[in-house]
């Protein structure tokens, strides 16, 4: 099967809708690096219209994107810098041929942390990554359902997964199996309309109706829930 231009495949509404459910800790300021056709950012800013402000960028100069650097070279996240300062978050789906260059840069880049979609293959400690994985654990993965990213019925030949870099403390679960938003789409996006929902004592989110969720509504996460976040290298 021939690649589309630049490796460009939209992300599904459903898939943005698991990854705002199950990461509340985001918040602040955020970059999208390969922006594509704003599918992503505009189901982000759906979910958690708290969030911003956003700074996109694209490499591709016909998508309307507030930059088009080459976000594999440090030197442009650098001029992003020191332009806006660093961003809390960053959130993408990166071209697969190119993930692991944009990965190491939004990592060093971000404040709180790096939600990044990839195959499900990423994380297998193969002799190109494998060292680098080992040093920069993931610390929260979020498995989705099979998607056809060419939209022509025909799924995948490998899932696809949310690998979650924090630099904040992040509540269980760690290891999230998203089953159901992809054929309940409907449902989240109820879900969705009203952001985070959050009980006003505990301030957790109500994830009593999301499918695969083991955190009841209103549940204070303990202590012991949270992971230590990674240390700011940066």
């Amino acid at each position: 099967m021939s690649r589309r231009r630049g490796d460009f495949y939209e992300t599904a509404a459903w898939q943005v809708d698991a990854l705002t459910n199950y990461l509340p800790e985001m918040s602040g300021s955020v970059w999208c690096p390969c922006v594509g056709d704003g599918s992503l950012m505009r189901r982000l800013r759906e979910n958690r219209p708290d969030l911003g402000p956003f700074v996109t960028n694209d490499i591709d100069p016909t998508r309307e994107a507030d930059h088009h650097l080459n976000a594999r070279v440090s030197q442009q996240w650098n001029a992003m810098v020191n332009r806006y300062g660093r961003p809390d978050w960053v959130v993408e789906n990166p071209p697969f041929d190119a993930e692991m260059d944009i990965l190491r840069c939004a990592i060093e880049t971000a404040r709180c942390g790096v939600a990044f979609m990839a195959r499900i293959s990423f994380a297998e400690p193969t002799r190109d990554r494998g060292p680098w994985l080992a040093e920069n654990p993931y610390d929260k993965r979020i498995t989705l359902e099979r998607y056809s990213f060419t939209g022509n019925g025909k799924s995948d030949s490998a899932t696809t997964d949310w690998l979650v870099w924090a630099k904040v403390p992040l509540a269980k679960p760690f290891g999230i199996s998203a089953y159901g938003y992809k054929n309940r789409g409907a449902q989240h996006a109820d879900l969705s309309k009203t952001g985070r929902q959050r009980t006003e004592t505990s301030g957790s989110v109500d994830t009593s109706s999301i499918p695969g969720s083991r955190m009841g509504a209103g549940r204070r996460p303990r202590p012991s829930d949270r992971r230590a976040p990674l240390q700011d290298r940066s």
